[in-house]
């Protein structure tokens, strides 16, 4: 298991809408410059839902040659179908992911006893460590922190990145679940760390990782670094993820500006983030 800071990396595509490799080289080596810990592709970030399989495989493979061994490869492999996870999971580790982060299903609104068998039988049949993925405002279902408890014991769960705004829901997951937690929402932060948070997976790590780096290494800076960050975060989620960090990665001059339908470029509050892109320069 690692610790610190996890960059759930968006998929650049091209103008014709095709996968940019150049691009994502070029992501990733950033990423792993600044040093962080972790990189997960093919989250909801990476617009998992928007890539064919045939494309995953292809992107997994890049990534593992482009990461090597500095960094830890996370792949996103969940799906709304327990079968079709255990599926997207087992390709992952033959193609070498380290980990796997699998979202709770969706979609089929499934009862508290359902997401554990959901996870239960993804445990025995695939052998690879597995982050929990718990992100009720887009599953439409939110894990128990009691279920969280129970899932924990099971084979090969490493740990949980939990993505809920409930406060006392996230301070419940602290106290039940036996396993290291990390941040799934980058304007809730400084509250995750002062939890006891293993680190965070994050979405403003695109644009601004060394803010991120900081902020874990030097515990006296968090809340100067977290008030800096605090307008652009709540930025980065003013539209769907990835539609405003798309953007802001392509005013570094870092991707081009596009999206997989049903996903559209920015259409509000571009201006503000080109004032938060200037006011915090210090972090590039």
């Amino acid at each position: 298991m690692f610790d610190g800071v996890c960059t759930a990396i968006v998929t650049p595509f091209n103008q014709l809408g095709d996968i940019d490799y150049d691009a994502f080289a070029l992501l990733i080596e950033r990423q792993l410059l600044y040093g962080v810990k972790a990189i997960l592709i093919l989250g909801s970030t990476g617009e998992c839902e928007s890539i064919e399989e045939s494309e995953k495989i292809k992107i997994i493979k890049f990534a593992k040659k482009r990461i090597a061994n500095n960094a830890k490869l996370i792949v996103g492999t969940g799906s709304a179908s327990t079968n079709e996870t255990i599926k997207q999971t087992k390709i992952a580790k033959k193609l070498g992911a380290d980990m796997c982060l699998i979202v709770s299903p969706y979609y089929a609104k499934c009862t508290q006893r359902g997401v554990f068998e959901h996870y239960n039988k993804i445990s025995h049949q695939v052998d690879i460590p597995i982050i929990v993925y718990n992100v009720p405002s887009r599953t439409n279902v939110n894990i128990d922190a009691i279920t969280l408890r129970e899932i924990s014991k099971l084979k090969n769960i490493c740990a949980v990145k939990e993505a809920s705004t409930d406060i006392a829901h996230i301070q419940k997951v602290f106290k039940y679940c036996n396993l290291p937690v990390f941040c799934g929402n980058d304007n809730l932060i400084d509250i995750f760390y002062s939890l006891g948070a293993k680190g965070i997976i994050s979405v403003t790590s695109n644009v601004f990782p060394r803010a991120l780096l900081d902020f874990h290494k030097f515990p006296k800076k968090r809340k100067e670094i977290a008030q800096k960050l605090c307008v652009f975060n709540d930025l980065m989620f003013c539209e769907p993820n990835p539609i405003p960090v798309k953007y802001a990665l392509c005013k570094l001059g870092l991707i081009k500006n596009v999206l997989r339908l049903p996903l559209l470029p920015l259409e509000n509050n571009c201006d503000q983030i080109d004032e938060q892109l200037q006011n915090l320069k210090e972090f590039l």
